[in-house]
């Protein structure tokens, strides 16, 4: 790994024919209907693939019972449905995916000591083939204004379905749009090419994000080791699609590997060094730096986690070395919404 400077005209051009890899799981937003009138479930389309997470948003009101003068605990019902259903009354209504806010007198609802609005758990999700099924977590508090509700969800290999839970439906109206969408976008930084890669989601202005960097790879010709490096593994956790793909001694955090004749041999310290070489945009490429971190070397598996705060632009990731064309491995990072 040399010092930063400018490349070469030929390892620019090199650089420019190799194709870095940014697949967004952002973009892949599905809308589904929940219709309060039947008791048969729904599902997505998609598969939410086991261990990812996913952010399901639920907006909607609607009436799970007849509705005619509300109870003596009961808030104010609305006068009809966000999103009215086919068929049925869509004439008042005391529910929203998360709370029932009103109830007609003479419900069971009446007679429990707390007042409107209280929590509800009608609508429930499967994430295991509808083995399971519970109401999602979330501890918002009652949204009167726009009755909408976000939860996370960690996919299980299987669709996501949704039901709601009541009985009798023939008095029910109302539907509930539900949006799926993953909370992560998946980039692939190729350490063999200096052009940046983006994400496709702008990270908004003043927001907290959360960016996971992990992988190995070689920014050398990887002979032997030298005097104060530490053991290189034998190959990148994520090979590049072209190059040798063997010893690597560098992640998204440190040197920890490197050949003789490195000027990391003249380092006061032995590996594992600090390692800026990946740098991150963004203010749309105006100014890049290599994120901040206090994280030990994780000689495990390689992962180191950021937090970045967006400025109204699209995440830009680079890799900062000169030559480029004796570089292999990629780095994978995942971005989302923090705290």
């Amino acid at each position: 790994m040399s010092d930063v400077r400018c490349l070469s005209k030929l390892a620019a051009r090199c650089a420019g024919l190799l194709v870095l890899v940014a697949t967004s799981a952002w973009a892949q937003k599905e809308e589904l209907w929940l219709d309060s009138q039947t008791n048969t479930p729904i599902r997505s389309e998609q598969v939410l693939k086991r261990g990812k997470l996913y952010r399901v948003t639920m907006q909607g009101t609607y009436s799970a019972w007849t509705f005619n003068a509300p109870g003596t605990k009961s808030g104010k019902p609305e006068p009809k449905p966000m999103w009215p259903s086919p068929k049925g009354a869509n004439t008042l209504v005391g529910v929203d995916p998360e709370f029932m806010f009103a109830w007609p007198l003479g419900t069971y609802m009446d007679s429990l000591p707390e007042p409107a609005p209280r929590r509800s758990g009608y609508i429930e999700v499967s994430l295991d083939g509808g083995k399971t099924w519970k109401h999602p977590a979330t501890t918002a508090s009652f949204n009167a204004t726009d009755h909408k509700y976000t939860y996370e969800l960690t996919g299980d290999d299987n669709a996501l379905q949704v039901r709601i839970v009541d009985s009798p439906y023939a008095d029910n109206y109302g539907r509930v749009q539900i949006s799926v969408q993953a909370a992560e976008e998946e980039l692939w930084l190729d350490t063999r090419s200096n052009t940046p890669i983006r994400s496709e989601m702008v990270l908004a202005r003043g927001k907290p994000y959360r960016v996971t960097m992990q992988g190995t790879y070689s920014a050398w010709n990887f002979p032997k080791t030298g005097a104060k490096s530490g053991k290189p593994e034998p190959t990148p956790m994520f090979n590049s699609p072209k190059g040798a793909n063997k010893l690597v001694g560098v992640d998204p955090e440190f040197v920890f590997a490197w050949p003789p004749g490195s000027g990391l041999e003249r380092s006061k310290e032995p590996a594992p060094l600090r390692n800026g070489s990946i740098q991150f945009s963004l203010d749309g490429g105006k100014t890049w730096k290599h994120p901040a971190s206090t994280a030990s070397f994780n000689e495990k598996d390689h992962k180191y986690t950021y937090e970045l705060t967006g400025d109204d632009n699209a995440l830009q990731v680079r890799i900062v070395d000169s030559p480029y064309n004796d570089n292999y491995g990629r780095v994978q990072l995942l971005v989302q919404p923090g705290a």
